[in-house]
């Protein structure tokens, strides 16, 4: 990215949502890597930079959660988890993450169960601590809470 350019974006993103009348924005950070079932990093963790150098207030972590890891080590999500749990109209998209890596194709009256086997043999648990998270005010009226400081290392705990 040249210089300046994810500020730049960020700024014409703010400038567009100002426009629509929106007062605040909010974004969060991952600073969690992900790696595959081999151990090769899949994904860097990142602090948020971009968002710390356009002034946004540094508000904590959101909540500590388990994340499901696939063999690639992609997150199955637990909104495609609850589609499957609950026969949602848009279950097959939900276990073909699965279904990839191995899975039969399940039988729609069976969906709850065939995750039941399913998940735990395909997905392994990652303990996640918090995405980082950060909010800007659009406009003067808005008020953030203050900021605190902003984490500068990844870290299990930062």
């Amino acid at each position: 990215m040249p210089g300046n350019g994810e500020s730049f974006f960020v700024a014409r993103c703010f400038a567009a949502l100002r426009r629509e009348g929106v007062s605040g924005a909010l974004a969060f950070s991952d600073p969690t890597e992900r790696v595959d079932e081999v151990g090769r990093t899949v994904k860097r963790g990142h602090l948020g930079y971009v968002y710390q150098a356009t002034n946004a207030a540094y508000l904590g972590r959101s909540k500590a959660r388990t994340l499901r890891l696939l063999p690639d080590g992609t997150v199955y999500s637990e909104r495609a988890a609850s589609k499957l749990r609950a026969g949602d109209s848009r279950w097959r998209s939900a276990a073909a993450p699965l279904v990839r890596h191995g899975a039969p194709t399940p039988s729609a009256g069976f969906l709850r169960e065939w995750l039941e086997e399913w998940l735990p043999k395909l997905t392994r648990p990652m303990p996640h601590p918090g995405n980082f998270k950060y909010a800007w005010a659009l406009n003067r009226a808005v008020r953030l809470p203050a900021g605190l400081p902003y984490p500068k290392e990844l870290s299990w705990t930062g």
